[in-house]
């Protein structure tokens, strides 16, 4: 059943029109990312979750809020429901499964990173160069497509890994920090 929703998912991205050939492609831009967040919940591995919500926090608000509502409520690991959650940099990040962070924390990114260094918190973000300063999975634009790049040095630093298959979708994984 995974394979089949990340097969559909990636079909989906393959045929994503480009910007010049539909108005409001930033619209499926942001819909075809909430999505990739959604299946990187389903495809990551915690040494432990929660008994009660699988929390995918936001930091700050970014434009990709109207869509990540929609994963309000959605089965992730072990079938536990997807509750969103928006933090500032300076709360705690406790309880948090999953953060995105976008290009508008670019500022507060060390001081974030050094905050999670031991966290299982699997973080995300569309912003460039992200992942090359810590950022587990980051996202971006190659052409009409989404692809994403994948820090694994940094998820096993706080022993989280990636299933094969997800590795394997990957534009870029890093082994070495």
């Amino acid at each position: 059943m995974k394979s089949l929703v990340l097969h559909l998912l990636i079909s989906a991205v393959l045929y994503l029109p480009s910007q010049s050939l539909l108005a409001d492609a930033a619209v499926d831009e942001r819909a075809m990312k909430a999505a990739y967040l959604y299946n990187f919940t389903l495809f990551a591995q915690w040494p432990s979750l929660p008994d009660a919500d699988f929390q995918l926090c936001v930091l700050g608000s970014t434009p990709l809020d109207e869509e990540l509502t929609h994963l309000e409520g959605k089965k992730a690991q072990n079938g536990l429901p997807i509750s969103i959650r928006w933090v500032l940099p300076n709360e705690s990040f406790s309880g948090c499964q999953v953060l995105y962070v976008d290009e508008r924390n670019r500022r507060t990114l060390d001081s974030l990173l050094h905050q999670l260094a031991a966290s299982p918190v699997l973080t995300i973000t569309d912003a460039t160069g992200f992942a090359d300063r810590g950022i587990m999975i980051e996202m971006r634009r190659q052409g009409p497509r989404i692809v994403f790049d994948v820090n694994l040095a940094a998820a096993r630093r706080v022993n989280l890994d990636f299933s094969a298959r997800l590795l394997k979708l990957a534009s870029f994984v890093a082994y070495r920090s």
